[in-house]
């Protein structure tokens, strides 16, 4: 009879300082490094330029990386791949001085992941999985397994799927739209799509992990400190 799994994937009702550090660091490494360059090309674009704005892109690209490398000693997954297409495509806009060239750019982009991510999870060596890990603590031997494999085939076709209806759809969009118009609606049209994309990635490779008895069904004992904290935090009155 096979031994099953070690359960030592921590249910996030039991993180503690490190395992919520490592979240915040994650989800602090994507904000700046991808959705913050948005509102500066849009500022930029507007107050000085289009060349002024792409510089400025690059620039905030560049520092979010340096800064991260600096403090942690390694590249960050997140502003890393966010600064190597930021260079590519702020050198084709700058080159050909085309707005519609350097907003369409994205779109490539879009392709580009979304074929590596589902390549790379057929390969065996999913690229998906370093956000993943980026944003939730998983141990080595948990990301060895065939199950964290297998969800991440397809999570990473779904990445793809959805990579490509975003590239479409910002296409449409800037054939359709005036300018103005279409940097806010490409924002918000992408919100629903990365929002699901997001969405799956942190639900369905933890589902399978649990199912493969990497991770209790229910959460593991917590301190009378975090009971109370949890309690008063579930009770406190929400908007809509």
């Amino acid at each position: 009879m096979r031994d099953s799994p070690q359960v030592t994937l921590k249910h996030w009702r039991t993180f503690g300082t490190a395992e919520w550090s490592h979240v915040k660091n994650g989800a602090i490494g994507l904000v700046l490094g991808s959705l913050v360059p948005v509102a500066i090309f849009y500022v930029g674009l507007q107050t000085w330029g289009f060349s002024i704005a792409v510089v400025l892109v690059l620039s905030w690209s560049a520092l979010v990386f340096l800064l991260h490398f600096k403090r942690t000693g390694r590249a960050d997954v997140f502003s890393a791949t966010t600064f190597g297409f930021a260079c590519v495509k702020a050198a084709a806009g700058l080159a050909s001085q085309n707005t519609l060239l350097y907003l369409a750019w994205p779109s490539l982009e879009n392709l580009v992941y979304g074929i590596s991510f589902f390549g790379s999870a057929l390969l065996g060596k999913p690229l998906l999985a370093l956000y993943a890990q980026r944003l939730y603590p998983i141990p080595p031997h948990v990301r060895a397994s065939p199950a964290f494999r297998r969800a991440f085939v397809i999570v990473s076709a779904v990445w793809l799927c959805g990579h490509s209806l975003r590239a479409v759809l910002r296409l449409w969009l800037l054939a359709t739209l005036p300018l103005e118009v279409y940097l806010i609606a490409d924002t918000v049209a992408g919100w629903p799509i990365n929002g699901s994309l997001v969405a799956i990635t942190a639900w369905f490779p933890l589902r399978e992990l649990r199912r493969a008895g990497f991770m209790s069904v229910t959460p593991q004992p917590i301190s009378t400190a975090d009971e109370v904290e949890l309690a008063i935090e579930e009770s406190a009155p929400t908007t809509v």
